[in-house]
């Protein structure tokens, strides 16, 4: 197995995993994502190998490298374009802040009804059964960057995919995270 290096993985930076989620996978590709469809989940990095990342039934502290590397899930780590130090470490303190939190199971029942009865169905069921203490993946790592007034996405934390932090306008792929074992 490929083993990590600790010392290339940030605090702040955005990981991207691919594999095991062939709904959302699905859903991206329909919505219009292309390769980046493939990158099915994110969590945000701590520093090292510890992120945070929500996932049924709670939000939870992760080692990235036991978590996705040593299970063979493929990862790509990304790392936002301008952002300062200070605000880096303001995000990830935010996203563990929310650790442990209960996962938004209705948004993902209910955001395909997009699809077939518009935005405002779907939001109207949202307010009204929803929670602001209740994540899906991409909207934890999203609200954390809006948190700090850093709005990259142009549109609602709940509506973020996976896919959008694949964005090389927005952020730097973070290259050579492996540990030379030769």
């Amino acid at each position: 197995m490929p083993q990590l290096d600790p010392s290339k993985l940030k605090i702040g930076d955005v990981v991207l995993v691919a594999g095991g989620k062939g709904a959302v996978q699905s859903f991206q590709e329909r919505a219009g994502c292309g390769q980046s469809a493939r990158w099915t989940h994110v969590a945000g990095c701590l520093g090292g190998v510890d992120a945070v990342e929500t996932r049924m039934p709670r939000s939870r502290l992760v080692n990235i490298q036991k978590e996705y590397i040593d299970k063979g899930l493929t990862i790509k780590v990304m790392r936002r374009k301008g952002q300062a130090e200070a605000q880096r470490y303001k995000t990830a303190i935010w996203w563990a802040t929310m650790n442990n939190l209960p996962y938004d199971t209705l948004q993902i029942v209910c955001f395909p009804l997009v699809a077939f009865f518009g935005r405002a169905v779907y939001q109207a069921i949202h307010n009204l059964f929803g929670s602001s203490r209740r994540f899906v993946c991409s909207e934890l790592i999203a609200t954390g960057f809006y948190k700090e007034g850093d709005y990259l996405f142009n549109k609602p934390a709940t509506d973020v995919l996976p896919a959008d932090f694949d964005n090389l306008k927005l952020f730097e792929e973070v290259g050579d995270i492996w540990l030379n074992l030769n």
